[in-house]
């Protein structure tokens, strides 16, 4: 399917006449045509019934891998997966999506190790689409027919045309087959290649570009027996894990370790070489850099190493991870040797943070389906556990169709981690549709544990695009959806949208009793006393109604409930009990207080105690004759009239807090107490032992 930021006109039709043969490529590759007196005899192998239908296969996308019994030479190493191409063609690697407009081979970068048998923009979607896709495999080869398979048209039913043809690899010679068994219709502007391109990129050959095949006709590939050509070439394969998608981190988190695999895709020895990793900032200063020096890698093998140097990031924003080997003396192919990783820095300590890998700036156009019929989506991996998933980000680029679109997050249980289960569906209207960034809230917000989720935009008809960034880095974490078929967006490597989630922070639900007011421990009670209690809400959200109790003892437990003004989080109230504490008996006791929360996130917060001295009758402990002075005091204060003994100090501030609690030793004399660092305010004093007792009021002023 062509894009409506990149629409085409018609052009006339390319006839199917060139030269019989053709090469050699750069490496030796040749080939010939069925018009050719010692060329090949078209002689079309039908596989639909002995061979295995390639299911999953739509409009731009591709299946695999698929495995072959016996390894296929091709060029200077040898295959024994590939992934079929909706659009005509089977690559040896699972990176990227062939799509329109299709490159000339070869050409370095996006899709290479690949044979385009009809490269073109085929269509196996549409209602009634007879379009399938067999392959067939056994010792000495391998088959892979398109059968029926119409080009991708923009009006209904999205398909137009018939395409039969086969890609025959033959392991015995090496010689690769393309057969053509039917041809009709036209596919957009004649956009259409043929050829073979190795994993270099820049090594290839092409048979034709813009023109279509005729029918019952072949053409023939042939590896060259021996080739002069030395393939001296070390890539970087990916940085941080397989496919090198962009990834989020937490400001001040666990330090990023900076991983990177290269290897030797040649054809002999590279000898030892270095790699560099830098870690850079949006400016393209270098924060980080670490070197380190790789040996001899043998040709078609690996290496994967963790730098000693680590990147911990204190400030949120774009990073880039960036690796670049050097060192090899006549190396081929250099447009390889480096690769980007964008690392994306959160402040996750905010109410809110969001989830996207785009820029400030747009490139104005956007991006849209022609026909109406497709959408976009992104691949994220929060940057912790449990992600509190609330909202979805957009920006429309243009609406001039005044259409709506859906937006769907998807769990990663598809096959190899693809998108599967839906989790959210939200339906925007085109009122809602407008230019310019838009937030919607999830239907219900969604708790990620693990993995990964997939954000979709789709296109409720023409002429509406969403905004790309064209300025890099670029994530590697772009999809293109149509008709409900995910691919690995064709220019990934070269744009991101805007598209994303916003996370929320995980809803914790906590309060607790935290004190007593008016009430200090080991305070004698005669008469009924008011139960006031401190509570602090703990949690992030807040707090309206919840249940406060309290006990004496093993008394009964009186209950209030709290459902007054909300109590914001790190906020505290006192609630006041209806039902007074009543000395029953003399005691010595705990007063506690808990609160009683629905989904309270945490019970060790919830108590809190006090002892308690009750008594009915007269007090049992006679009264000391204890002065202060100074009162108000400063930073000390005497005690007059204390007699000779030991004797219990508490001092208790207004909350009920105990900020002293210590024993004096008496001799008859007045007793200094220290003050200083004391909060200026008014305090409970407490002085006393089993015999006798002194409670008194302290004021503290500087």
């Amino acid at each position: 399917m062509n894009r409506t930021s990149t629409l085409l006109a018609a052009a006339a039709l390319c006839v199917n006449t060139w030269a019989a043969t053709g090469g050699p490529d750069a490496y030796g590759y040749l080939w010939k045509d069925s018009n050719e007196p010692d060329g090949p005899v078209f002689n079309w192998i039908d596989i639909t019934n002995t061979g295995t239908l390639v299911t999953g296969l739509g409009d731009d996308n591709r299946i695999g891998p698929f495995v072959m019994e016996t390894d296929m030479p091709f060029y200077w190493y040898g295959r024994k997966l590939f992934w079929v191409g909706s659009n005509g063609y089977i690559a040896f690697n699972g990176v990227g999506n062939l799509a329109s407009p299709f490159p000339a081979i070869p050409t370095a970068g996006g899709v290479n190790d690949h044979l385009a048998a009809l490269g073109s923009d085929l269509n196996f979607s549409g209602v009634g689409n007879p379009g399938r896709c067999y392959w067939y495999d056994e010792t000495d080869r391998t088959i892979i027919s398109w059968v029926g398979v119409p080009f991708w048209s923009p009006s209904a039913p999205s398909y137009t045309g018939s395409n039969s043809f086969q890609i025959i690899l033959d392991k015995t010679d090496s010689t690769i087959t393309f057969q053509y068994l039917q041809q009709t219709g036209l596919t957009q502007n004649n956009d259409l290649v043929i050829g073979i391109e190795s994993v270099a990129g820049s090594i290839g050959l092409q048979h034709s570009n813009d023109v279509y095949p005729a029918t019952n006709y072949a053409i023939r590939f042939y590896m060259p027996p021996s080739s002069t050509l030395e393939v001296k070439d070390a890539t970087v394969n990916w940085s941080t894990a397989v496919g090198s998608g962009g990834v989020f981190r937490s400001r001040n988190g666990a330090p990023f370790a900076m991983i990177a695999n290269v290897s030797n895709i040649g054809n002999t020895n590279v000898g030892g070489f270095n790699v560099q990793g830098q870690m850079l900032n949006t400016s393209g200063a270098v924060l980080v850099s670490d070197q380190t020096s790789i040996g001899n890698i043998l040709p078609g093998l690996d290496t994967t190493f963790t730098y000693s140097t680590f990147f911990a990031p204190t400030t949120a924003g774009t990073y880039r991870y960036r690796n670049t080997v050097s060192g090899i003396t006549g190396e081929l192919v250099t447009t390889n040797n480096e690769r980007t990783h964008e690392v994306v820095v959160v402040d996750t300590t905010t109410a809110t943070h969001d989830l996207n890998f785009h820029g400030p700036t747009d490139d104005g156009a956007g991006l849209g389906w022609n026909g109406g019929n497709g959408g976009i989506g992104v691949r994220i991996v929060p940057p912790y556990y449990p992600a509190y998933v609330t909202h979805y980000t957009i920006r429309i680029a243009s609406n001039t169709g005044n259409v709506g679109y859906t937006l769907k997050v998807y769990d990663d249980d598809g096959p190899g981690g693809r998108p599967g289960t839906l989790l959210d569906s939200l339906n925007i209207a085109p009122a809602q549709a407008t230019a310019g960034n838009q937030v919607f809230t999830l239907n219900a917000p969604l708790t990620v544990t693990s993995g990964a989720v997939y954000v979709q935009w789709y296109m409720l008809g023409a002429n509406i695009n969403i905004a790309q960034d064209i300025t890099p880095p670029f994530s590697l974490q772009t999809y293109e959806v149509l008709d409900n078929i995910w691919a690995d967006y064709r220019d990934r490597e070269t744009a991101d949208f805007f598209l994303g989630l916003r996370l929320s922070q995980v809803p914790v639900f906590d309060v607790g009793c935290t004190g007593f007011f008016g009430l200090q421990e080991g305070q004698d009670i005669g008469a009924q006393t008011a139960v006031r209690a401190w509570v602090t809400n703990f949690g992030n959200q807040p707090v309206t109604t919840f249940n406060v109790k309290y006990r004496f003892g093993n008394g009964p437990v009186s209950t209030q409930t709290y459902n007054g003004t909300a109590i914001a989080p790190g906020g505290q109230t006192l609630v006041t009990f209806s039902n007074y504490l009543v000395p029953t008996a003399d005691a010595s006791d705990d007063l506690c207080a808990w609160s009683e929360l629905v989904n309270d996130a945490s019970a060790t917060n919830d108590t809190t105690c006090v002892q308690l001295q009750t008594w009915v009758g007269l007090a049992e402990r006679s009264l000391l004759p204890v002065t202060l002075a100074p009162n108000p005091a400063a930073d000390i204060t005497m005690l007059n009239g204390l007699p000779a003994g030991s004797w219990d100090l508490r001092i208790v501030d207004a909350t009920g807090r105990i900020v002293l609690q210590q024993r004096l030793v008496a001799h008859g004399s007045p007793v200094t107490l220290p003050l200083a660092g004391m909060a200026e305010g008014t305090y409970h004093l407490r002085i006393g032992n089993e015999a006798a007792q002194w409670n008194g009021a302290l004021v503290l002023r500087r």
